[in-house]
């Protein structure tokens, strides 16, 4: 490749990580702005909400981490996802919802803006900034994003840094209205709602749909046919969709109606989830049986590297001194395979490929040579 061709390549990648760092300072300097007063006029609860919320959104992210099929995402996308959401796209939705608000207030008047306001506003501002963040990561660490999956569990973690920002400026938020007579049993009162009643389906779930749809152009090296093109607009549609939905006032000051609220997101990102995760994990295994086939390692052995269990059982068999050199041949094999798959060749050599329970009818499990690192 010449140093123009190389040049070229590192371009788009260049521009994407600046604008991701140029949107985090305007977003953090519109947190700082907005929410600054409250911060200072109420420390001891803006700590408790912030520690509450931290714990919530560890686990949380160790949660989405360990949904990735095969091995999780590296850390370096996943930490940019979270940051993301929780800074570049909370405090650009602060500045933009302002905006939009004003024009509803404007020409439907304030009794309007109060009532469909939300509905009309945060599903397409926060829903564009949060999936923005996505496409960027996906620019900037190309290996990071490589399709539905991979779109649909940083698309979470996006979310859940947004969902975790935001429940900090709606506990303090909630503070206030209170008359800040007891702001922990507030803080306390609005992270239940908002973390124990509908925390399973809000941003994360939402900005994770949108996020397959951006692994589906990615995956196409944003060239995609029709199809690919219309089910990812799909997927960023039903997220703003369902966010619309959400903050309609509609089926509201009922539990009954709180409940579908919340279970409709969670429902939908949960059945694109398996149908993303099958196809993927099948994919990838049958990629690793032609790898397999390449370096020499028996069917069965190859298909043990396409899980968690399998890789640790197989380096549980190599012998101490040598796990390391084991692992990292196993990491390149796994890294081939999903390679294989990003670029559209998973299972070049059909006749090879994995059947769906992984089994083989012959042979007694993985051998020592089929160890991968653990995650």
């Amino acid at each position: 490749m010449s140093p123009t061709s190389i040049m070229a390549a590192r371009g788009p990648r260049l521009a994407a990580a600046v604008v991701f760092v140029a949107a985090c300072a305007l977003g953090g300097a519109a947190l700082v702005n907005g929410l600054g007063p409250m911060v200072a006029a109420f420390p001891a609860e803006t700590l408790l909400a912030a520690v509450v919320l931290a714990a919530v959104s560890a686990v949380g992210v160790a949660v989405l981490l360990r949904l990735r099929p095969i091995r999780p995402p590296d850390g370096a996308s996943a930490a940019a996802a979270v940051v993301w959401g929780g800074v570049a796209a909370t405090g650009c939705a602060l500045i933009a919802n302002d905006a939009l608000n004003a024009v509803w207030s404007k020409s439907g008047g304030t009794a309007f803006a109060a009532q469909w306001g939300a509905a009309l506003t945060a599903p397409v501002n926060e829903e564009a900034v949060k999936t923005a963040g996505v496409v960027l990561i996906a620019v900037a660490l190309p290996s990071a994003l490589r399709g539905p999956v991979d779109g649909l569990i940083l698309g979470a973690l996006t979310g859940l840094g947004f969902q975790t920002v935001e429940n900090v400026i709606y506990a303090l938020n909630s503070v206030v209205a209170g008359g800040a007579t007891d702001g922990a049993l507030s803080v306390a009162q609005s992270l239940v709602l908002r973390v124990g009643v509908t925390g399973l389906g809000t941003h994360w779930a939402m900005t994770a749909i949108a996020g397959a749809g951006v692994g589906l152009l990615a995956a196409a090296q944003w060239h995609p046919n029709a199809r690919r093109a219309w089910a990812a607009t799909l997927a960023v549609a039903s997220a703003v969709a369902l966010h619309g939905f959400f903050d309609a006032p509609v089926l509201n000051g009922t539990v009954a109606g709180l409940a579908v609220k919340t279970s409709l997101p969670f429902v939908c990102v949960v059945a694109v989830y398996v149908a993303a995760r099958r196809s993927y994990v099948r994919r990838v295994r049958g990629a690793l049986v032609v790898e397999g086939e390449r370096v020499g390692l028996p069917r069965a052995e190859a298909l043990a590297l396409s899980s968690r269990r399998g890789r640790r059982a197989a380096l549980r068999q190599v012998p101490a001194s040598d796990r390391p050199a084991a692992a990292e041949r196993q990491r390149g094999t796994l890294g081939a395979a999903e390679l294989r798959v990003a670029v559209g060749r998973p299972d070049e050599e059909e006749g090879q490929g994995a059947g769906e329970d992984g089994a083989e009818s012959r042979g007694d499990g993985p051998s020592p040579s089929s160890g991968a690192a653990p995650e």
